[in-house]
């Protein structure tokens, strides 16, 4: 393993104590596929607790702040993973000598910021149409839940009937766009389709070193949730949209999707767009696994970004057999234990996310990336 991790809890997010004895942590950011709909991230640590019996920490309780760091990680306000404890149990084993149990583990299950939002009801706030900025003020007054975004559309209004993660996950399926919620303490943050970052660090099947990071498994596959044949958006304010993929026979496959689309024009341009993406079934490169300790120079925590987190919805690249492929990471799993870790990223293809960006490599190709809606 490239070095040691760290797990610290807090009380106040000011204050932090090192949990000792750790011995193994998973993390779960983001999500498999990009149709998914969002849940919240999701961590679980591991640790001996031989003095736990005797002398409990008392701060192992829901809601207490927990932050996991990586060997990469020097400042902490950029650590791999931040969260707040959700359930803690604790497993006691035999024997039990001198108020020590050295067979006795703590195990704690810890979740992100969007654990929050996902529980908190809306109880039918009237949310005004308008910019996406307005509207997440609006939600940070009734939630005290930060978000922040680097897009601002145009918005439908709603009536929040069910809860403001329900309200968070509508808005991202409107705008295309990708959530995190393990980067700090009590805030989301929401990715546009339009400003996706770009890792500095790649992945290779052959090259190791400072830029690529060698993989020893990879995944392809054709999803059934990436092939419509016919796609219906249907707008909160505004009648259904509904375009079919021309020469398209019975049985029709119809993706139906509830947005807060700010009319209906913008509606009809987001089921063309759609339509557009996944008309066509295709083989796609769908994840790499890498392993820590393989790395000559261990850049998996970051990809060459500030922290974990960033990396969901930015664009890498993945040199698989003398072919480049460029993809979107859609979501990370992470685990690790005093011996080894190992990461594998969730990736979407980029040809699935065909937006016109100019001058860009990859998405300013004229004739074949589409513009936005």
């Amino acid at each position: 393993m490239p070095g040691t991790y760290t797990v610290e809890y807090s009380t106040d997010n000011v204050t932090w104590t090192a949990l000792s004895n750790v011995q193994a942590i998973n993390i779960n950011i983001g999500r498999q596929e990009m149709l998914q709909q969002y849940s919240a991230s999701t961590a679980q640590v591991v640790v001996r607790y031989p003095n736990g019996y005797n002398s409990p920490i008392a701060e192992m309780v829901s809601g207490t702040y927990i932050r996991i760091g990586s060997p990469n990680t020097t400042d902490p306000y950029y650590s791999t993973y931040f969260g707040v404890i959700k359930d803690v149990s604790v497993t006691y084993g035999i024997p039990y000598v001198s108020n020590v149990g050295n067979s006795d583990f703590l195990n704690i299950s810890i979740e992100g910021s969007f654990a929050a939002a996902a529980r908190m009801q809306g109880n039918s706030y009237v949310m005004a149409a308008g910019l996406l900025s307005a509207q997440i003020l609006d939600m940070l007054s009734e939630t005290l839940i930060d978000v922040s975004t680097g897009f601002n559309p145009q918005m439908a209004g709603t009536t929040i009937s069910s809860t403001w993660g329900d309200w968070l996950n509508s808005v991202l399926v409107t705008l295309n766009g990708r959530l995190t919620d393990s980067q700090q303490v009590e805030a989301i943050g929401l990715k546009g389709p339009f400003n996706q970052t770009k890792c500095t660090v790649n992945f290779s099947d052959v090259a190791n070193n400072a830029t690529n990071q060698v993989y020893d498994q990879a995944n392809f596959g054709a999803f059934s949730d990436n092939f419509y044949t016919q796609v219906t958006v249907d707008p909160a304010d505004f009648a259904a949209q509904t375009v079919t993929k021309s020469g398209a026979t019975d049985p029709l496959r119809t993706y139906l999707v509830n947005t807060l689309s700010a009319s209906a024009a913008q509606a009809l341009d987001q089921a063309n767009f759609l339509l557009s993406q996944y008309e066509t079934q295709k083989f796609a490169l769908t994840s790499v696994s890498c392993l820590a300790e393989a790395q000559t120079s261990f850049k998996l925590d970051k990809m060459g970004l500030s922290q974990l987190g960033e990396i969901i919805g930015s664009l890498v690249s993945v040199t698989f057999r003398g072919t480049v492929y460029q993809s979107i990471v859609e979501g990370i799993t992470v685990t690790a234990t005093p011996e080894s870790s190992r990461y594998t990223y969730y990736l979407s293809g980029a040809d699935l996310n065909n937006y016109l960006v100019l001058d860009d490599a990859v998405f300013g190709r004229l004739d074949f990336n589409k513009l936005g809606y």
